[in-house]
């Protein structure tokens, strides 16, 4: 019998450009069906020559081996013949080769998981994500990317410091009719926490950085993009470790103004999912922990 690519393979596809890279524990979160059916037709996917299988030393618990699934350039092809990808969008930025951090990324796509399950715990609440590596993403000034800027810095010339957020979102609220805005910053402790050089990817410089977006109301630009008068953001680490949380908070509270900066990390965030009182306000480790929900604070664990 001849292979027909369905409705869900599609789907299955389009989900494979914009989160880059999946494991199969995440592609039945996603749909909420068996293991075992989704590995069938992954199966299939896979000897039609869609998506190819990559083993890696991550899953949903760390260290256990978990296969990776990425596209081919015939599932992307797939995609653009459906108008599902635009045809200017490079091949190389879809699929999972060269210089690519799989473990960073795996661990921006489960904390994206766990924003769509609070969509299911909380029906009142909608999401709305923009990944930094995302084919779908808009184009900003001069083909760059949408999320990316620029923070003036004495001396450093006109363009300043870049900085891309891993994410960006919303989060809104049907009934009070109001909207949150949060940059999200994916740590896996291999960048510099604090150096003069003020490099990009210098954890204090991004902090710097959005510091300068809150204080001069650059975050409004985002205003248009989830059609609501944004009122203030707040920046959200995510670490992999204890220990990087516990650094990342003390160097939080060295800085003013700090509150806006949230943390938390992996043995926090599956136990209760990411709207649960998990995080570290203003890098108070050891304070009362805060919900990015607010009075709509709960747990939304993954099933």
């Amino acid at each position: 019998m001849a292979f027909r690519i369905n409705y869900n393979d599609c789907k299955i596809l389009e989900s494979l450009a914009e989160y880059r890279t999946l494991t199969p524990t995440q592609i039945t979160t996603f749909y909420e069906k068996s293991r075992q059916v989704v590995w069938r037709r992954l199966r299939i996917l896979e000897k039609e020559g869609l998506i190819r299988t990559i083993r890696h030393e991550f899953g949903r618990g760390r260290g256990r081996p978990e296969s990776l699934l990425g596209l081919t350039e015939h599932g992307v092809e797939i995609l653009r013949e459906r108008g599902l990808i635009d045809r200017d969008v490079p091949c190389e930025t879809i699929l999972v080769d060269g210089p690519f951090c799989l473990d960073h990324q795996l661990l921006l796509n489960w904390f994206r998981i766990h924003l769509n399950q609070v969509e299911k715990v909380v029906p009142r609440v909608s999401v709305k994500v923009l990944a930094h590596n995302s084919p779908f993403l808009p184009q900003g000034p001069n083909g760059r990317i949408f999320i990316t800027d620029y923070s003036p810095v004495p001396d450093s010339g006109e363009q300043g410091i870049k900085f891309t957020p891993d994410a960006v979102f919303s989060i809104g609220d049907s009934i009070a009719n109001n909207t949150c805005l949060y940059f999200l910053e994916v740590d896996r402790g291999t960048e510099t926490m604090a150096s003069p050089r003020r490099d990009m990817g210098d954890i204090r410089q991004k902090i710097v950085n959005y510091q300068w977006y809150q204080q001069k109301d650059r975050y409004k630009r985002y205003d248009e993009v989830f059609k609501y008068n944004l009122l203030g953001f707040r920046l959200l680490f995510l670490t992999s470790t204890y220990s990087r949380l516990a650094a990342l908070c003390k160097l939080t509270q060295e800085m003013f103004p700090r509150e806006f900066v949230w943390l938390t990390e992996c043995s926090r965030l599956f136990p209760d999912g990411v709207s649960a009182k998990i995080w570290a306000i203003g890098g108070d480790l050891h304070g009362h922990p805060g919900s990015i929900l607010g009075s709509l604070c709960c747990n939304a664990p993954l099933p």
